[in-house]
């Protein structure tokens, strides 16, 4: 069975985000979620797992999350430079850069990363966002089988993944070296038309995008579950066939970015 660790789900929950873990274990049955609560020490620092998920954390428990996840700091680093899968959604990205800066004061995150966050609580954005994720022809750390990168017939490599969701959140984030993708519809991560969203380094995943993220995006749910060497993902066709359905909408001349409009 390969191991997901589940952090801080109590808090994770706002957008339906805790059906991602569940999505995998459920359309897989290869699966063991592992759920770590806020005082409890991560399950990853004396033991191993094959990803780590956190989502949406509500806005004022960010700052209390990174200070219990900062004495695990240098596990963490250690697991991403390894080559371990991190899905992070939401604003549970905001724990990882460098720090956020709110009513003209900064306070430090993690660190792990160079991105910073601008949070403003009198302005909240919130848009669909349609862009590209780019797949590397890597190998995952200690890992020789290269992952094929299928399309839903199993029979044809892909070089990009087309990624949907929505965006619902008071910061912006600034300095993204490393993107997870390349903006086509709606805003970036910094709120600036067709930009950048989210980060990606080795393994790591992290977007503000909301969907539930991998339910509406199965191809990329299909994409983590080939780096934990899992091919088989039951519901397959079905997700796929409601992803393109919704595709359909955002690849219309008029489509329509906004909130509220759909397509």
């Amino acid at each position: 069975m390969k191991k997901i660790e589940v952090l801080y789900g109590e808090f994770g929950n706002m957008y339906g985000e805790i059906y991602n873990p569940l999505f995998l274990e459920k359309g897989t049955g290869e699966i063991e979620l592992i759920f770590t609560g806020l005082n409890d020490e991560p399950y990853f620092v004396n033991n191993e797992v094959d990803m780590v998920y956190m989502s949406y954390i509500r806005d004022r428990k960010v700052y209390d999350v990174i200070e219990r996840l900062r004495p695990y700091k240098d596990s963490i680093r250690e697991l991403i430079e390894g080559g371990g899968i991190f899905l992070i959604t939401g604003n549970a990205l905001e724990i990882f850069g460098a720090y956020i800066e709110e009513d003209g004061a900064k306070r430090e995150a993690l660190g792990l990363f160079d991105y910073h966050i601008e949070k403003d609580f009198a302005t909240k954005y919130a848009c669909w966002v349609k862009g590209v994720f780019e797949i590397e022809n890597e190998k995952r750390s200690g890992n020789e089988k290269e992952n094929d990168n299928c399309n839903e017939n199993g029979n044809s490599k892909r070089n990009s993944i087309e990624i949907i969701g929505h965006r619902n959140q008071f910061s912006k984030c600034h300095n993204i070296e490393q993107p997870f993708i390349k903006v086509t519809g709606g805003d970036g991560s910094d709120i600036k038309p067709l930009g950048n969203e989210g980060i990606r380094y080795k393994n790591f995943y992290a977007t503000y995008l909301l969907g539930p993220f991998l339910i509406m995006n199965p191809l990329f749910a299909k994409y983590l579950l080939g780096l934990m060497g899992i091919e088989e993902m039951k519901f397959e066709d079905s997700a796929i066939q409601a992803y393109e359905h919704r595709m359909e909408y955002f690849h219309k001349p008029d489509a329509r970015f906004i909130m509220d409009h759909y397509g």
